[in-house]
């Protein structure tokens, strides 16, 4: 009886690509509770109407001296929301160790000291400007500067920029301001039709817009985004 040859995997069957894609950030306040933690899960998720169901999250612990005990316990009851917990952001390395063992990733949380860093003004600034419509499965990423788009952003496609976004056109697919963390980006938009909106990692799906779709202006106020506009006309 002859033992049958392995198949040889195709090349090129795996690639690793970075990606700039928005999560959720479900920050815990010192000192809770996991009890009190649960409950206000309920509550953020009751008042969501399933908008955010399936969405990838991050853990964050500010000003924590160390991660909870009760962290694994923490991870599922976020599972259980059905959200999907794949990193911890960590103040102190001494906090890998356990991070690691759950399976999770870790990140660095923000440097107080870089927000307080001055950062260029809107007239000293650099613009990356575009002036052909962005398709779908087209990335574009304006580093240190902001993004102007003279054309439509089709569905598919992600814009993103680490200061403001101007599309002077239809704005589908998925646009992200502020990517570096800078909460004073915005976003504006002829038309809003967008997959996924984001400033400073804070997003919001098209189930939380508002019927002001025109002229829209979106900033980051209070922890969320707020959009203002003019409202659809038939």
């Amino acid at each position: 009886m002859t033992t049958p040859a392995l198949s040889t995997p195709p090349k090129n069957i795996l690639s690793l690509k970075g990606s700039m894609t928005a999560y959720a950030l479900l920050q815990l306040a010192d000192g809770s509770t996991l009890e009190q933690a649960i409950l206000a899960l309920q509550d953020l998720m009751a008042d969501d109407n399933g908008s955010m169901r399936h969405a990838p999250c991050v853990m964050a612990f500010p000003g924590w001296p160390e991660l909870p005990e009760w962290l694994e316990d923490w991870c599922a009851a976020i599972r259980k929301a059905q959200l999907i917990p794949f990193a911890v952001q960590y103040q102190s390395d001494t906090w890998k160790e356990r991070i690691h063992a759950l399976g999770l990733a870790d990140l660095p949380a923000p440097d107080a000291s870089l927000k307080r860093t001055k950062r260029p003004s809107a007239t000293t600034r650099r613009s990356v400007v575009v002036r052909q419509q962005v398709r779908s499965g087209q990335q574009i990423y304006a580093r240190d500067a902001d993004l102007i788009i003279m054309a439509p952003v089709s569905a598919g496609a992600e814009i993103m920029a680490d200061y403001n976004i101007h599309v002077y056109g239809p704005l589908r697919g998925r646009a992200m301001a502020g990517v570096s963390g800078f909460e004073k980006a915005q976003i504006f938009c002829s038309s809003l039709q967008a997959e996924l909106v984001a400033i400073a990692g804070v997003y919001m799906l098209p189930e939380q817009f508002p019927t002001t779709t025109q002229h829209v202006q979106i900033h980051f106020q209070d922890d969320r985004l707020v959009i203002s506009g003019e409202p659809t006309t038939d």
